[in-house]
């Protein structure tokens, strides 16, 4: 897709200094993730991956399932401050926990713009989970902007991954901090990515795309610069935000009185960007965030792997999501 943003920086929005290059980010990702097990900030959650293989349209698609075998527990005052963020309806009333400021030192791995830091994800599934958190309080619903995807470049060209965004409660967000995430990729060893045959097949050219997925959703080329360097990142970044916004007016998405954008999911890998807009966070006691758009989901016992295989991974997807006509 082209648009007017290439050649013209973009009203309001100022783009920021790198100050943590790809080159050295991955390096600094291992090493605060080596010292944070070690000293027990960084909490991981062990599971074990089932497949459910699915046919969707021409392609198969080999859902990775991840059962938890051993829950970790978060300590009783986070729960109870967690808890106390997601039944919040007046937030401006309380004060809300917000787990990024201050930020667990431990965990800090260091600036990615002056808008930017990264911060690896106490509670992991898989190894080396990121977080690219705002360095001051900005709500997890406002829009998008350059910034955003500035920052999830520098993470991509540093390691080739998953960047996924959780925008509001229904869409599987847990904290009110604006934040984007990302798990390198392959989500498991020796499998390719659950959706990538998917994907592919359906971009023909630039323009947004729907796939055979039964529930609304755009899917659009990722705008991914050839180097590293800092005038490249900033303008796949505008792009990508311009692309981000075009699918967000196809899917008929737009914000509220209070500026907050409606709930959806962003995935992007170095290949694509998809959308979906969301409905609710769970179906059936089966919670769904960005990650099961891209076909992995999280259950918490053998009991809710049952209550999957009952529902099915694609109903579940329909359930949370705004089914197509």
């Amino acid at each position: 897709m082209t648009n007017d943003l290439d050649n013209k920086p973009l009203d309001g929005t100022t783009l920021d200094s790198i100050t943590l290059d790809s080159t050295t980010l991955w390096q600094q990702v291992e090493k605060v993730s080596e010292s944070a097990l070690a000293c027990g900030a960084l909490k991981s959650i062990p599971t074990h991956c089932e497949v459910r293989e699915l046919s969707v349209g021409d392609c198969t698609v080999k859902f990775q399932i991840r059962v938890v075998e051993n829950l970790i527990r978060k300590s009783k005052e986070t729960q109870a401050r967690a808890k106390q963020t997601s039944n919040d309806s007046n937030k401006s009333s309380k004060k809300a926990f917000n787990p990024f400021l201050p930020y667990e030192p431990d965990l800090y791995v260091g600036e990615l713009t002056n808008h930017y830091r990264c911060l690896l994800n106490k509670f992991n599934v898989m190894d080396h989970h990121i977080l690219m958190v705002t360095n001051k309080f900005v709500p997890q619903q406002t829009p998008l902007d350059v910034e955003d995807f500035l920052a999830a470049l520098i993470c991509l060209q540093a390691q080739e991954g998953l960047v996924f965004y959780n925008g509001g409660t229904e869409a599987g967000a847990s904290v009110e901090h604006k934040h984007l995430q990302m798990i390198p990729l392959p989500l498991e060893k020796n499998s390719p990515f659950p959706f990538n045959s998917l994907l592919a097949s359906t971009l023909k050219n630039r323009k947004p795309a729907i796939s055979d997925l039964p529930f609304k959703h755009q899917i659009l080329t990722t705008d991914f610069p050839g180097t590293a360097s800092i005038e490249g990142l900033k303008v796949s970044a505008k792009r990508n935000y311009g692309n981000y916004h075009q699918m967000l007016k196809e899917l008929d998405l737009s914000t509220d009185p209070d500026g907050m954008m409606a709930p959806h999911n962003m995935l992007m890998t170095r290949d694509f960007i998809w959308v979906v807009p969301r409905t609710k966070e769970q179906h059936q006691g089966l919670a769904v965030n960005a990650l099961g758009f891209a076909g992995t989901l999280l259950v918490k016992d053998k009991d809710q792997l049952k209550a999957l295989d009952s529902v099915g991974c694609l109903e579940l997807l329909k359930a949370v999501a705004i089914q197509t006509e």
